[in-house]
């Protein structure tokens, strides 16, 4: 069990250890969740996630699932991931702010330490439960199965590095491990804008098949590293945090060198 009356004491002396530019990260990630916004209307007008891009219409090969030998809709699996990642990324946005310095109070330090295990129990499963349902179900191209299905995994791993860093009284890498977790939940809205930006330069955001072509995930992993050893970077502490970033790295370079992939397509 861990120590509460001690993470009390460790969190009420200080605050938790972002540099300015890794809280501008985080909050300019946070609000880049809006770029969800004409994806959700479209939702809203026709039941279907996406709408016409660069020519393809943004509809699922496959839109029912046989999940461990239950059909579920496809398009109800993206809902619910998509309202559980918000929920979760609302959360520990909160989490944030109320560790800031200037903003604390024992009444804040009290709801952030509340918090702290509703996100454990309700918000992390349920995204955990359909971001994995996704990755390794709707999605059937190995190289972006690999790297979607590598996110929840490594949210897991960066929470229970928190964890571990809030027992041993390490707010450093307590901090540090929940700012991988953000980054890492915040590669959706990342991704979306990295796939409009490749759809305006004439790209096809939609392989023949169906599925998204591996680009949006290749250049999605580069642009999330970099936004990490930025973040890593500003703290001095970016060599401390290199194993979490190799192994998103070696994944990546794995997943080049022994899976079928293109940039301008999705192989099956």
């Amino acid at each position: 069990m861990l120590d509460e009356s001690r993470i009390g004491r460790t969190f009420e002396k200080s605050t938790l250890s972002l540099s300015r530019t890794q809280f501008v990260i985080v909050c300019s990630a946070f609000v880049a969740n809006l770029v969800f916004i004409p994806s959700v209307s479209h939702f809203v007008r026709s039941g279907t996630w996406g709408g016409g891009v660069a020519g393809m219409s943004w509809q699922l090969p496959d839109p029912q699932e046989s999940i461990l030998g239950v059909s579920v809709s496809s398009y109800t699996l993206i809902t619910c991931h998509a309202a559980a990642a918000l929920l979760l990324a609302a959360a520990l946005f909160s989490q944030f702010v109320l560790a800031r310095r200037g903003v604390r109070s024992p009444r804040l330090v009290a709801v952030h330490r509340a918090m702290g295990p509703v996100i454990l129990c309700t918000l992390l499963p349920a995204f955990l439960i359909f971001a994995l349902a996704l990755s390794l179900w709707v999605i059937d191209t190995p190289f972006n199965r690999v790297m979607f299905t590598l996110l929840p995994v490594m949210i897991v791993f960066a929470i229970v590095r928190a964890l571990i860093g809030l027992r041993r009284g390490d707010r450093d890498l307590h901090a540090d491990s929940m700012f991988l977790a953000f980054i890492l939940l915040e590669a959706a809205p990342i991704y979306r804008i990295v796939m409009f930006v490749f759809a305006r330069l004439g790209g096809q955001v939609l392989a023949p098949n169906g599925e998204p072509v591996d680009a949006g995930a290749l250049l999605r992993t580069v642009i999330v590293l970099a936004v990490l050893a930025l973040g890593f970077w500003s703290c001095h502490r970016l060599r401390r945090n290199l194993l979490p970033m190799a192994i998103i790295a070696g994944v990546l370079v794995g997943a080049l060198a022994f899976l079928p992939w293109s940039l301008d397509g999705a192989p099956a």
